[in-house]
C-alpha cells in the first residue's frame, strides 16, 4: 500500500542517508582509476572516425560493473 505523507521527500532523504553510499565505501578499498586504466590498456576503445555517440568513460563503466557485482543487481 502506498503511504502518502507531507514529508515524503524528507523521509526518503533520511532513509538514503542512513543507508549510506555503497560506492564511497568501495572507493576506500578499490582504486577505480587504476582499474579503469588497466581495462583500457587491455581493451582500448575503437576509433570514432565514423562518428556516433561518444562512449561512456571507462572509469564509470568499471564503477557500475563493480557495484553490480557487489549488490543484488541482475545483469
Amino acid at each position: 500500500m502506498i503511504k502518502t505523507s507531507l514529508f515524503a521527500d524528507q523521509e526518503r532523504e533520511a532513509k538514503l542517508n542512513e543507508l549510506g553510499d555503497a560506492l564511497k565505501v568501495m572507493e576506500q578499498h578499490v582504486d577505480f582509476v587504476a582499474l579503469a586504466d588497466a581495462v583500457y590498456e587491455a581493451a582500448p576503445r575503437l576509433s570514432r572516425e565514423r562518428g556516433g555517440r561518444p562512449p561512456f568513460p571507462t572509469e564509470l563503466m568499471v564503477r557500475g560493473f563493480a557495484f553490480c557485482l557487489s549488490s543484488s543487481c541482475s545483469t
